[in-house]
């Protein structure tokens, strides 16, 4: 995983940034954004961050996350305009074109195979199986120090990125950005416990009644929960990976979650080596991961899953 000379030149003089996140930010764009805007910050620049959508109170814990703003509008003078762990530029919802106006210079840093290269620079590793390994990478080539705010904020980012260090995509590149990572003062048990283990007794009864809407095709390769709006509050669902719940079946090779809000349904997906599931997602506007990948389709939820099932069971069929 090499940094090139033009991404190393985006960064070599201090300038005013704007680390912009997409829309709904988890762990993923929040920890590599957070981490190399605070190392920025140390070389003299001048960062601000934000996105459409402010940050999830289950990321309270990211340091700097106190300076992730709601955007309605960007405005200038910037000079750079990052985004990390974004393929689509349309979930900036209009915030990117605005940075654009202003005269920023677009760098677009990524690990998604399907990444559609919108900056002026773009810096995509699909081998990379976390964007917090490159950013961990680019703050190395730039001698910027790795800070235990840093390192914890990256930490996260990875560790949300990997599935825990369970997916497919680890390789010992992760194992050894992750214990550099640790020796720089990240806490690994301290992180885990910030995302698993503080619950409220009602949160987890609301899980109980997500997951008793489970269903699982006949021949058990296929595991969907479909949930209405209003079914179950949105804390709920922006804290738990619920879609890792079906995919857990043992038999299930392609899992898939539905949440209907704003009469549109979004859609995550997850594999388990059997089916590129972003193929899938392209189908309905969407992308993402082999194993992971996503889109957000209109209609009703009814009419939705149907399709998306039925789209599920084609690629099993073809393979």
């Amino acid at each position: 995983m090499a940094v090139t000379d033009k991404v190393l030149a985006a960064f070599k003089r201090p300038q005013r940034a704007l680390m912009l996140g997409h829309v709904h930010p988890d762990a993923d764009v929040l920890g590599t954004l957070l981490a190399l805007g605070l190392a920025l910050g140390t070389r003299g620049w001048t960062v601000a961050w934000g996105g459409p959508h402010p940050a999830p109170p289950m990321l309270a814990f990211l340091p700097g996350i106190e300076r992730y703003a709601r955007l309605e509008r960007v405005e200038g003078p910037l000079d750079v305009a990052v985004l990390t762990d974004c393929p689509n530029p349309e979930r900036t919802e209009g915030l990117l074109d605005q940075a654009r106006r202003t005269g920023a210079a677009i760098v677009n840093i990524d690990h998604h195979h399907d990444n559609r290269g919108y900056g002026d620079v773009n810096w995509v590793e699909p081998g990379a199986a976390a964007t917090g390994e490159m950013i961990y990478e680019l703050l190395m080539a730039l001698g910027a120090p790795i800070t235990p705010a840093i390192a914890t904020n990256l930490f996260t980012a990875i560790h949300m990125d990997t599935g825990s260090f369970r997916y497919s995509n680890v390789t010992p590149t992760t194992f050894r950005i992750g214990g550099a990572l640790v020796a720089a003062g990240a806490d690994p048990a301290f992180v885990s416990g910030q995302l698993y283990e503080r619950r409220s007794l009602e949160a987890l009864r609301w899980l109980g009644q997500a997951l008793t809407r489970i269903e699982v095709s006949p021949d058990g390769r296929v595991a969907w929960l479909a949930l209405p709006a209003g079914a179950i509050p949105e804390t709920i669902i922006e804290s738990e990976d619920l879609v890792t719940y079906p995919r857990s079946v043992e038999s299930v090779r392609v899992a898939c979650l539905l949440r209907e809000r704003n009469g549109v349904v979004k859609v995550s997906l997850r594999g388990k080596g059997d089916v590129d599931v972003s193929r899938i997602a392209a189908q309905f506007g969407g992308g993402g991961h082999p194993n992971a990948a996503g889109c957000t389709v209109p209609g009703p939820l009814e009419r939705v899953t149907r399709d998306v099932l039925t789209a599920i069971r084609a690629a099993l069929e073809a393979r």
